[in-house]
């Protein structure tokens, strides 16, 4: 088992990728932190953790406020003694034309998107200092790499992460940490109740492989990035799109 004795907090995961990711993480040997805004969901996806046979901890937070972020971290360290390992997934995802974006839209996007990564960075990177090892993993989108029509927003935060990714990498190496993110393509998830049929149609026939990535599929990437064999591993944003970006 590759995560055998390690904590995850994992960010987003009451449903999709972060779902995804816990479950892996657990079946993995991982003890899991489900972070969310809805606690039934929350929940629901304790139990599956816990059905495992890993031990899991709901918290129910918003990752764009700081307070918040920093009670997270401090409830999971108090419940498992050590925290290895961030994903940090939580997202905001919708179009919307540029000239029709709101001020509001904007703030909520940024404020998730990418605040909310430097929040639980922030939060975990001493408790990963003190015990000189961490893993930090940021999933991020194709759109922070290429750039997408009516996200403007997702976009700018996405190229943020991948900034803050790079920086903080080379900050933290010293002290046993990596910094890394994956930036997948479409992704077969609760989202997809925003995008019309002929918007999904187009995707696929945008996409070289001809269809949409699955949840799983990015959770594999995640518990690359996190597990011992990434070690030499570093500052990297790995494009996971199907082609959509070569």
């Amino acid at each position: 088992m590759r995560f055998q004795g390690k904590t995850a907090l994992i960010t987003g995961s009451s449903s999709g990728i972060g779902r995804a990711t816990a479950l892996l993480f657990a079946r993995e040997g991982a003890d899991v932190v489900i972070n969310g805004r809805d606690e039934q969901r929350i929940a629901a996806v304790v139990q599956e953790v816990e059905a495992l046979g890993r031990r899991a901890l709901g918290i129910r937070a918003d990752v764009s406020r700081f307070a918040e972020v920093h009670a997270m971290v401090d409830t999971a360290l108090a419940a498992f003694g050590h925290l290895d390992i961030l994903i940090s997934n939580a997202g905001i995802f919708h179009h919307r034309p540029f000239l029709a974006m709101t001020e509001e839209e904007w703030d909520a996007v940024l404020a998730v998107d990418l605040k909310g990564t430097f929040n639980c960075a922030r939060a975990v990177i001493g408790p990963m200092t003190a015990q000189r090892w961490g893993r930090i993993v940021c999933v991020t989108a194709i759109s922070g790499l290429t750039g997408y029509a009516e996200m403007t927003h997702i976009a700018a935060a996405k190229t943020g992460t991948h900034g803050f990714v790079k920086a903080l990498a080379r900050e933290v190496a010293a002290v046993g940490i990596t910094v890394n993110a994956v930036a997948p393509g479409l992704v077969d998830t609760p989202i997809l109740a925003n995008l019309a049929t002929e918007q999904l149609d187009r995707f696929r026939r945008e996409t070289p492989v001809g269809r949409i990535g699955s949840p799983h599929e990015i959770a594999e990437a995640c518990a690359y990035f996190a597990s011992d064999q990434a070690g030499y591993v570093t500052g990297q944003i790995l494009n996971i799109s199907g082609g959509t970006l070569i």
